[in-house]
């Protein structure tokens, strides 16, 4: 009698199994840019940030396409592609770590309060033009299990829009606070290797 637990079709008939392909994994670091304005103020910290990065959404805006529009005719509906995009602008949003460094530093929040304000600061109304409020380059790389990296994104002219994730204090909640950002940009680079 022959040994079929040898010739499974799953690992002999699918290319990817025979040949070891690995699947992609969510491996990513982010590497940030501050606004010059803050820059020094928070070297060591722009460096921290990669650490504390744990999800970034909104990538699906690098693969837009235009939605389809429709015509009647006599009752009959004929599709078409939109000749524009809604937007050509990708808004990202992460989520952040929030660690005490120092016993009561909380440099996270600390860095992302000091940009908040250079767009519009709520303590004394001062406000900053365009040059001022944004990070030259945001740059996220994607990589497989050993390191390699297989898709490298550069977001220019990043302006930070939300800070949010602090609204509530709750005993019963046994998780760890984490803080939530958004930032927008008009464009930017995506290379595949």
């Amino acid at each position: 009698m022959a040994n079929t637990l040898s010739h499974l079709p799953h690992i002999l008939n699918v290319e990817s199994g025979r040949n070891k392909y690995d699947p992609v994994h969510s491996i990513f670091e982010v590497y940030f840019t501050l606004p010059a304005a803050i820059q020094s103020q928070f070297k060591t910290e722009e460096l921290l940030l990669t650490e504390q990065v744990t999800k970034v959404s909104g990538l699906d805006a690098l693969q837009k396409t235009t939605e389809a529009g429709e015509q009647k005719f006599f009752g009959v509906t004929v599709s078409y592609l939109q000749p524009t995009l809604d937007t050509t602008a990708a808004s990202l949003a992460m989520t952040f770590n929030l660690n005490l460094r120092n016993v009561t530093d909380n440099f996270v929040l600390r860095v992302f309060r000091a940009w908040e304000n250079l767009s519009y600061n709520l303590a004394d109304g001062t406000r900053s033009i365009k040059t001022g409020y944004i990070s030259d380059n945001l740059r996220i790389a994607e990589a497989n299990r050993n390191g390699d990296i297989w898709r490298s994104y550069i977001f220019h002219n990043i302006m930070l829009t939300k800070v949010d994730g602090l609204d509530e204090l709750n005993y019963e909640d046994k998780e760890a606070r984490v803080l939530n950002v958004e930032l927008r940009c008009d464009y930017w680079d995506d290379e595949t290797a």
